[in-house]
């Protein structure tokens, strides 16, 4: 489950800084090469929680999670103005402590 959470992150952080109005980088990543990561990450975090669950709740748990790491993402750049390597290891330790210490019951 931590791999998954951790591909899932990679995917959502490379759209997240494709984004014109984010601040953490001076120049956007390219539309194209994120989308492309994130598709890829999709995929692979749908695949990778297909050997727990079954397809369509892997695919629900992937949406889903794709929507709160967003969220959490941009929450936690609007509350604290960090650098990119500071609020990347605080919000993919938040994910994988909320993976852990749930395991499969919370997430």
């Amino acid at each position: 489950m931590s791999v998954t959470i951790v591909v899932l992150w990679i995917g959502c952080l490379s759209v997240f800084l494709s984004s014109k109005h984010q601040g953490l980088l001076a120049k956007p990543l390219m539309k194209f090469f994120s989308i492309s990561v994130f598709i890829g990450c999709l995929i692979a975090s749908t695949w990778l929680l297909t050997y727990i669950y079954n397809p369509i709740a892997a695919a629900l748990m992937v949406l889903a999670f794709t929507m709160f790491i967003w969220l959490s993402l941009v929450l936690q750049l609007g509350h604290v103005k960090a650098k990119l390597a500071p609020l990347c290891c605080v919000n993919l330790v938040f994910w994988l402590a909320v993976v852990q210490l749930g395991g499969q019951h919370v997430a």
